[in-house]
């Protein structure tokens, strides 16, 4: 009879807490209702978007079209090929002047890193690599070592190597050099 009782106790407790907690119904129903109008809101902007904006779009496509079939037929065909003839040669132009290298930059390299007692006698540029070589002759072997490490010295240069060299009998040195110059020394005008 106990355990009846508890049982009773507990049904009228829980039929209690139910008759006195707050109603919960309406916060899901508002939140529906919010979500339909977003929905709304949404297909809305869609088709006001789809009818209004892409007609709108089309119609000025349409006159810019015929702005530009105006524009083209006031201007002869033959005005029309001279100036893709010269657009063409600019681009052209500026495509081989930005690939063109500035070899005079080479001169006035050899003026400011030459001692005066070394000379060439012959020059040869190999423009694919960058690489310059110089056959010349210096008064003694101190004077050669003396321009290769001035070449070394040198920034403007990747490398210099020394490729040849000979005693001639009057005391002279005869050599063949390698030098190889950064690009972008030869990119630019100094």
């Amino acid at each position: 009879m106990e355990i009846d009782q508890n049982r009773t106790n507990s049904n009228i407790g829980a039929s209690e807490q139910f008759l006195n907690s707050p109603p919960t119904i309406g916060t899901p129903w508002r939140l529906f209702v919010f979500s339909v109008l977003l929905f709304a809101f949404a297909l809305l902007v869609y088709f006001g978007l789809k009818v209004g904006y892409e007609n709108y779009l089309k119609s000025r496509s349409a006159s810019l079209d015929g702005s530009l079939t105006q524009l083209s037929n006031s201007i002869s065909q033959e005005d029309q090929q001279k100036f893709i003839a010269i657009y063409s040669q600019i681009v052209n132009l500026q495509k081989a002047l930005g690939s063109h290298f500035f070899t005079g930059n080479i001169f006035p390299f050899l003026e400011k890193n030459t001692l005066p007692q070394v000379y060439y006698s012959e020059a040869q540029f190999d423009s694919n690599n960058y690489k310059l070589q110089l056959t010349g002759q210096a008064s003694s072997l101190q004077t050669l070592a003396e321009q290769i490490s001035q070449f070394e010295g040198a920034p403007e240069l990747s490398n210099a190597v020394l490729t040849s060299m000979n005693f001639n009998p009057g005391g002279n040195t005869s050599f063949t050099i390698n030098l190889t110059f950064n690009p972008s020394y030869l990119s630019k005008p100094i």
